[in-house]
């Protein structure tokens, strides 16, 4: 056989071998197409998970931010009511020192003058009288009321 027929088989072995590749490539990237449209739809739903993770994220990040800034305004309320309560406290016990050292001053002077203590015994004497004058014009009043029962007499028309 001549080269030139050997080299006009090994061309058509090698045209052959191409078709045959590109009709297997064809087949494999037919093939490969559907996974890789699943594993595209799988990428574009983990992002739009990963968006939506990355949105709650910075909605609990701002939920956050607020109850902090509440919780440190009502913990300056908090704080000045304290303050208030134990002022209040402080002016209380104030008070009532004054007010003892008050009591304790008019006790002394009411125990010392002599002349208050003649106008409390001539008063207490005075409501004994009036309470006895009382008891008295009660019993008499009770005793006028049974002893003079008038009888009643009726008056029927015929």
């Amino acid at each position: 056989m001549s080269p030139s027929i050997w080299l006009y088989i090994a061309l058509a072995i090698f045209i052959v071998a191409l078709i045959i590749v590109g009709i297997g490539v064809g087949i494999f990237i037919k093939g490969i197409k559907e996974p890789l449209k699943e594993m595209k739809g799988s990428a574009n739903n983990l992002k739009e998970r990963t968006d939506k993770l990355n949105l709650e994220a910075t909605s609990l990040q701002h939920h956050v931010n607020e109850l902090k800034e509440d919780m440190q305004a009502k913990s300056e309320k908090v704080s000045m009511l304290l303050d208030a309560a134990r002022g209040t406290k402080n002016s209380v016990l104030d008070l009532n020192s004054s007010v003892r050292r008050i009591t304790v001053n008019i006790a002394s002077e009411v125990d010392n003058d002599k002349g208050n203590i003649a106008q409390i015994n001539q008063w207490s004497i005075a409501t004994a009288d009036l309470l006895e004058l009382r008891g008295f014009l009660k019993t008499r009043k009770d005793t006028y009321s049974t002893h003079s029962s008038i009888p009643q007499i009726e008056n029927k028309q015929q």
